[in-house]
């Protein structure tokens, strides 16, 4: 996958502002983040702008979740394979698996650094990126 200008682009959809701004500071200096606080909002930036990997909280506070936006995105065509992590406090055992087995590439717990949030992407993104 090429990135769009050559920057990657990430869609992170938390629905805490707080941890919104901490996304966007974390992640502005290697990438371009679009920012949604919720499904619809994250619907319509994926389709105003490629994204090369989705970074989506699990417990978005409404009816729908991360795993119900990850079916959502992946049915377009476009994002079939496109690399997404769960960005969650759930940490319980057992928690990582149910997450892969929904679907995602990777895993990401709260609360999380810098360092761990860029290991995670890095993992996930492609090799030819």
């Amino acid at each position: 996958m090429e990135a769009v200008n050559g920057m990657i682009h990430i869609l992170a959809v938390e629905d805490n502002p707080d941890t919104l701004t901490l996304l966007r500071y974390m992640l502005s200096a290697n990438y371009t983040p679009h920012l949604a606080m919720e499904v619809d909002q994250a619907l319509l930036l994926a389709e105003e702008t490629p994204v090369d990997l989705f970074l989506l909280d699990i417990n978005l506070g409404e009816n729908r979740t991360g795993i119900d936006l990850l079916r959502l995105l992946r049915s377009h065509p476009q994002y079939h394979a496109t690399p997404a992590l769960a960005l969650t406090a759930y940490a319980m055992p057992g928690d990582r698996e149910r997450f892969l087995q929904a679907g995602f590439d990777g895993y990401v717990s709260k609360p999380f650094t810098r360092h761990s949030l860029i290991e995670a992407i890095t993992e996930a993104l492609p090799l030819s990126e």
